[in-house]
């Protein structure tokens, strides 16, 4: 690569199943502005460019669709990117004149996708709506009233609505609901709380076999017999053992080999990712999401503390995620596991080392780069586009990873 990629974040766009459809990208640069500026300013083209033009957008999006932010200055020169796999997002805010839909109409013409963002309707923003093909409404910004009007409104025009900033399933569901498309947030990393019903049975025996993992006294042939009883985990956990990404020099063929080969701070570690993953009714992207925060916090770990083993930050990263793929408190959860309480404040409090990268990795998740302490973190070796070298290569090694799992 010859120039550095800014920072990187991307947020999933889902159907109404949960399926993801796309990705919104968001970018900084490496002095922390928004490349997405309101005055058209050629060094966000510029930043973009160096983003995507060095870097293949399919190792960011995969299959994916990419939603970018575009300021005038790239709507009137967009980059080269496949129509395919790009929409161009307009920036709210922004003047609408008769260059602005001259641009778009262009645009259009030549076959790339337009979104609207934070789309609020008033006389100027409502002479957009004739040249979008989705319109995305910020669900906390609008009252239920205007969401509804705005639908109503909108509707008739054949375009494609986003629920933007869904913040729960109770909200995911009432946007359903409401004749929304597509749905954007970050409720999936949320439990999907329902009052009156006990854990399900296939969450339960997950419980007992992470229970069971993290369990220093626990004997191995206890450990070795609770993989066993589940044929689809033993089946994943020989696969990943045996593919490229663990090199070991010979072919591994039981379970008791792998748990002796791999060592039981690496075992726990994948059995954990896999018996997650394993559960019904959860989406795919959870499992991402999971897996590519493990990656980052171990990543990082071994950057701002090379004499650290990495496995316990990895360990964090994937089980404070824990709340999401269970339903239930992460508090409540983390009670019935034997970890240290270090680990346990780690993911309860941001407290510790682990909690600290911890607290990073969950920043860096949703694009709030303000609230990470750069000065400190570039002391220790973090720089930003360090950051933005570390989020790339887990996305990738994430994807390949998933491939290896046979995890869908």
């Amino acid at each position: 690569m010859t120039e550095a990629i800014p920072l990187l974040a991307r947020q999933p766009i889902f159907n109404g199943n949960m399926q993801v459809v796309a990705y919104e990208l968001l970018c900084r640069n490496n002095d922390l502005k928004f490349i997405s500026t309101t005055d058209g300013d050629a060094a966000s083209s510029q930043v973009l460019l160096n983003a995507f033009t060095e870097l293949p957008i399919e190792q960011v999006v995969g299959k994916h669709k990419a939603f970018v932010n575009f300021t005038r200055t790239l709507l009137n020169s967009p980059p080269p990117f496949s129509k395919q796999k790009l929409v161009i997002e307009v920036l709210e805010g922004q003047q609408v004149d008769a260059a602005m839909l001259h641009s778009l109409k262009q645009l259009r013409e030549q076959g790339y996708t337009i979104a609207l963002d934070d789309f609020e309707l008033d006389e100027n923003s409502q002479n957009l709506v004739a040249y979008a093909d989705i319109i995305k409404l910020d669900v906390l910004a609008l009252t239920p009233e205007k969401l509804q009007q705005h639908i109503t409104y909108l509707k008739p025009f054949g375009v494609t609505l986003i629920a933007e900033k869904v913040e729960t399933y109770e909200m995911f569901e009432q946007c359903k609901a409401l004749g929304f498309d597509l749905f954007q947030g970050y409720f999936l990393a949320k439990p999907r709380v329902i009052t009156g019903r006990k854990i399900s049975e296939n969450k339960q025996s997950v419980l007992q076999l992470l229970s069971a993992l993290h369990d220093a006294d626990a004997p191995i042939d206890k450990i070795e017999r609770m993989i066993a009883r589940d044929t689809l985990l033993s089946f994943k956990l020989l696969r990943l053992v045996n593919s490229a990404a663990f090199g070991l020099s010979r072919n591994v063929e039981s379970l008791r080999q792998a748990i002796m080969l791999l060592g039981m701070n690496k075992l726990r570690n994948w059995v954990n990712l896999l018996a997650l993953s394993n559960l019904s009714g959860k989406p795919h992207e959870l499992s991402i999401a999971a897996l590519t925060r493990a990656r980052m916090c171990e990543k990082i770990a071994a950057v701002i503390n090379q004499r650290s083993r990495p496995d316990s930050y990895f360990t964090v990263g994937l089980l404070s995620t824990l709340d999401a793929f269970l339903d239930s408190p992460l508090e409540e959860l983390l009670g019935t596991l034997s970890l240290s309480e270090q680990l346990n404040q780690a993911m309860l409090n941001h407290s510790g080392p682990e909690g600290m990268v911890l607290q990073i990795v969950q920043a860096h998740e949703q694009g709030h780069w303000q609230e990470i302490d750069w000065d400190h973190l570039a002391e220790l070796g973090l720089t930003t586009e360090k950051m933005a070298e570390i989020y790339v290569d887990s996305l990738y090694w994430v994807a390949e990873t998933m491939n290896t799992l046979g995890i869908s």
